[in-house]
């Protein structure tokens, strides 16, 4: 199991940050990823692997004025 968001999730070996994002359904063009605290670079969403029992967090990025 991996917690996203404050949410339980089922773990997969070899699962991406790319998967999440697609199970969840985020949609939201801007996006920041962290596991375990430490950010992902948005190239690297596809190749970077989540390990089990790791904390996930996907933020939505929002800009206004």
């Amino acid at each position: 199991m991996i917690n996203v968001n404050g949410e339980q999730s089922e773990w997969s070996r070899g699962k991406t940050v790319r998967d999440v994002i697609k199970e969840k359904n985020y949609l939201f063009p801007l996006l920041i990823a962290r596991i375990n605290g430490k950010l992902i670079p948005r190239d690297k969403y596809d190749s970077t692997v989540i390990p089990d029992e790791a904390t996930v967090d996907i933020i939505h990025l929002m800009s206004g004025g």
